[in-house]
């Protein structure tokens, strides 16, 4: 009767050193098939035929496989850490050691049944012509970053669902694929040096961390819908929005909380909101070649390591330009509280009062984030009568480790004052920095 032939095979790691050169053969453990079986020989001067048992390793890098004698051929099996799925098997010719890691369960296996072929016993799933064995077929691991830098290479079958990083650069990209807004995975999105005029609503339902748009012509619509997502919100640490045309910088940014870097390098900004002291976490802040002409005074509430704004013209007060941003702000604040509501929350942070999403209307929080603060430390709320924009010179810049800024240009910061006795005052700043 022919009995069936039978092999063992085990998938592990497997990383191998020389013992007379102390060198590993592999840099590190790699994925590898460990298989064990008899070699058939020549027959002996009886007729019968010779078996030898062998071990055969299979690596990427070896992939005919790494064949070991067994019998009077082990110099040491090391079984101290198996119950971790660890063991160490040296070889006398060649002489190396193999460090193996496996599932515990089918490494005690394996050794078992390795033990018994150096005893010389027979095994029923030994019986194998080792000849014949090949590695096991391993899973592909999922993609997780692709990068595009020709027309050619975006992929038409659709991007793997598995990404992380995606990377669309320079290919004149005009329209931004709703699928890519579908990647629930993806982490990191760089469509920089593109020509992306809008970008689809659903990329705010997205968890990015990093977003790069440079080099695109966002300005051109000013559509920022997919600012106001959700997640986006909760989740964007770093923002680059350089050279993209913007006149004026996008309303829902000062509710990125979580933001630590944004670049709004190589713009036509001509004033930055009183709001930005909403971006505690902010820690680079780069605003050069813009066109600013000031800075909110509430950027002395922030703890910026990095702030750069060469490259603009920063200019004193005019009557003009005072009644344009008066405008600009009362605009801003269109639907910010009546005056009761005002009061209310003058009062919440004069005395310091929590409070949260489900104790205060959304919108009176958001004018608890964003409104201008006087020196006095009062909100302010630029429709009232009594309150007035004054342009102070250039601020302390106490809270801003490294500041980078054309020497040329003083620099000049606004705030909003509550009355006639805080203008006095800030007046007297600005006289006497």
């Amino acid at each position: 009767m022919k009995i069936s032939n039978y092999k063992m095979k085990i998938l592990c790691e497997v990383q191998v050193v020389n013992r007379n050169t102390q060198a590993n053969r592999t840099p590190r453990a790699v994925k590898s098939t460990l298989a064990m079986g008899y070699k058939q020989s020549a027959r002996d001067s009886n007729g019968n035929t010779k078996k030898e048992l062998e071990l055969v390793l299979f690596t990427p890098q070896v992939k005919a496989g790494s064949r070991y004698k067994v019998r009077e051929n082990i110099h040491c099996v090391h079984t101290k850490f198996v119950l971790d799925g660890k063991v160490t098997i040296g070889f006398k010719q060649p002489a190396e050691n193999l460090l193996i890691k496996c599932d515990p369960i089918q490494l005690k296996g394996f050794l078992q049944t390795l033990k018994l072929g150096m005893e010389g016993k027979d095994t029923m799933n030994l019986r194998l012509n080792i000849a014949a064995a090949t590695a096991i077929p391993q899973k592909s691991q999922p993609q997780t970053r692709m990068t595009i830098n020709r027309r050619s290479e975006y992929p038409i079958k659709g991007f793997p669902r598995t990404l992380k990083t995606l990377c669309i650069t320079n290919i004149q990209l005009m329209k931004l694929s709703f699928e890519i807004c579908t990647l629930r995975n993806l982490t990191t999105l760089d469509l920089c040096c593109n020509k992306l005029t809008k970008i689809p609503a659903e990329l705010g339902r997205l968890s990015l961390n990093t977003l790069i748009l440079s080099g695109n012509a966002l300005g051109v619509y000013n559509d920022w819908n997919w600012l106001r997502g959700t997640k986006l919100t909760q989740s964007l640490c770093q923002l680059d929005l350089s050279a993209n045309g913007l006149n004026y910088f996008p309303p829902p940014l000062v509710k990125y909380e979580r933001l630590i870097t944004l670049n709004l390098n190589h713009n036509d900004l001509r004033h930055l909101p009183f709001g930005i002291r909403r971006l505690q976490r902010l820690r680079s802040l780069h605003v050069s070649s813009n066109k600013l002409e000031s800075l909110p005074a509430a950027i002395e509430d922030l703890h910026i390591d990095l702030l750069d704004v060469w490259g603009n013209s920063f200019r004193s007060f005019n009557g003009e330009s005072a009644q344009e941003q008066l405008q600009r702000i009362a605009a801003t604040q269109a639907h910010a509280p009546a005056a009761l509501w005002l009061q209310a929350a003058r009062s919440v942070s004069k005395y310091k009062l929590p409070y949260t999403a489900h104790t205060l209307p959304p919108i009176l929080i958001d004018f608890l984030s964003e409104a201008p603060r006087c020196l006095c430390g009062k909100l302010c709320y630029a429709l009232q009568p009594e309150e007035l924009l004054q342009r102070a010179t250039q601020p302390k810049f106490e809270n801003i480790k490294s500041l980078t800024y054309s020497r040329e240009h003083q620099i000049y910061a606004d705030l909003i004052v509550c009355g006639r006795n805080c203008y006095s005052y800030t007046a007297q700043i600005a006289e006497h920095p």
